[in-house]
């Protein structure tokens, strides 16, 4: 049986699972037998709540992603049950870099992962060695990238399909080296 994982991230109108909304969302399925990486699911959503004080969201301040983009999409729910379809055969092996961030809003929108899998960024710290104010900190995914690829540059575009296809490449990384293990 092939070893798969899928690899999601999202892009938010903030930290704050409360009062923050998703904005896109991309998945990919990662095959940790070969490391490839097959692209599922890349969108864009507008919150029906949505409200001009979100313009000054981190994601459009840093210019990641342009309202417009936004303004003219489909709410997440008009997606769920692709999504859900998406997830299902994979329970309990649906991973991001930031696992909690990304499971909580996603659960928060009434979508089932299954049981959690172990964070890789938080699994990697002692690997990566980055000190923070009280030891290794969690490495950003830019980090990781760049300690673990030197020799092939790339930026953290913080898109949800660009970030969930770099993030299976570091994961797939960790799990050659034996440092992420499911």
């Amino acid at each position: 049986m092939k070893k798969e994982l899928l690899v999601l991230d999202i892009e938010t109108t903030g930290l704050n699972l409360h009062t923050d909304y998703i904005l896109e969302l991309g998945i990919v399925k990662l095959d940790l037998d070969t490391g490839e990486i097959t692209p599922l699911f890349d969108q864009l959503f507008k919150h029906p709540e949505l409200k001009a004080k979100h313009r000054k969201a981190w994601i459009f301040e840093n210019g990641y992603m342009h309202i417009d983009e936004v303004r003219n999409a489909k709410p997440l729910s008009f997606y769920t049950d692709e999504i859900q379809n998406l997830l299902t055969p994979f329970k309990g092996r649906v991973t991001a870099w930031n696992r909690e961030f990304d499971s909580s809003f996603l659960e928060k929108n009434g979508f089932d992962l299954g049981a959690p899998v172990s964070c890789p960024m938080k699994e990697s710290a002692s690997f990566f060695k980055i000190q923070g104010p009280f030891g290794f900190k969690w490495p950003k995914a830019q980090e990781a990238w760049d300690l673990l690829f030197p020799e092939t540059p790339k930026l953290e575009k913080h898109r949800g399909l660009d970030d969930s296809k770099m993030e299976a490449s570091i994961i797939f990384e960790l799990v050659k080296r034996g440092v992420y293990k499911l």
